[in-house]
């Protein structure tokens, strides 16, 4: 006699997947929760933030310091140094505004700067725009680790420079291939440092860039390497369908970046 199988048990339900949320760069991740007792001296919030994240003076009031607080801006496409300019201008003049007044002087064709004497053009013609008249700047070549312009810093200046990018935007040696635009608005002098700024541990600078909402903190010595081995265009970018302005001379010239920076006083 035929017998006929049971029915077999029906599958079991797919497992559904917890939902995951995009994840964020090693530079944008999550800020330090204000629990600890560390970095105490840092009444600033972000300036806490920074501190407790980047381990920079934990334990005890550093030397001196100084910190002016801007507004955090996301660039979209390659505008790090006109979003970097506005964040120092606190929003009186937007990124686009920004964009469209560099392509109209034929600075850029899509937001990149690869030129800081463009970038000083730029600050003139926003500070007419703005009728700000109270605000120095210059354009600097050389001396970002010099005694000058760390006093500058601690009274108050402000800088914009070009470095390289690493992964977590933080600066590396890349030959200007990821080069990048950073808002410098502090510093930190961890140790009396005796009439001198030789120590490469002893000096950061508080930074702002487009590319994270968070304030950052790097050994001005970093900075200052990165900056002067801006020397050439990436080959890369060569293939991508957006065409970019180079000054004469390339990136590396005396039109370019390399071992340039500016220096803003007023804000």
């Amino acid at each position: 006699m035929c017998t006929i199988p049971p029915v077999p048990p029906p599958p079991p339900p797919p497992i559904l997947e917890e939902s995951k949320s995009p994840k964020k760069s090693a530079s944008d991740q999550e800020a330090p929760v204000r629990h600890l007792d560390v970095c105490q001296w840092a009444s600033d919030h972000q300036l806490w933030e920074a501190c407790a994240k980047y381990r920079v003076c934990l334990d005890k009031e550093p030397f001196r310091y100084k910190y002016k607080h801007f507004e955090s801006k996301i660039q979209v496409g390659p505008t790090c140094g006109l979003v970097a300019l506005s964040m120092l201008f606190n929003d009186e003049i937007t990124p686009d505004k920004l964009l469209n007044i560099a392509k109209t002087e034929g600075y850029t064709n899509n937001g990149e700067m690869f030129s800081c004497k463009n970038m000083m053009k730029l600050t003139e013609k926003i500070l007419y725009l703005a009728e700000i008249s109270n605000v120095k700047y210059n354009l600097k070549n050389s001396g970002l680790c010099s005694k000058e312009i760390i006093e500058k810093l601690l009274e108050g200046a402000v800088l914009l420079v070009p470095y390289d990018a690493d992964f977590n935007h933080s600066p590396c040696l890349k030959k200007g291939h990821t080069a990048h635009w950073a808002l410098v608005c502090g510093v930190i002098i961890c140790e009396d440092p005796r009439d001198t700024y030789e120590d490469p541990d002893n000096v950061y600078v508080l930074c702002k860039h487009g590319k994270s909402r968070y304030l950052a903190v790097w050994k001005l010595d970093d900075l200052d390497k990165s900056n002067k081995n801006l020397i050439e265009f990436s080959p890369k970018r060569g293939g991508e369908e957006w065409i970019y302005i180079l000054p004469e001379g390339g990136v590396g010239g005396a039109n370019g970046l390399k071992d340039q920076f500016l220096i803003y006083e007023g804000f």
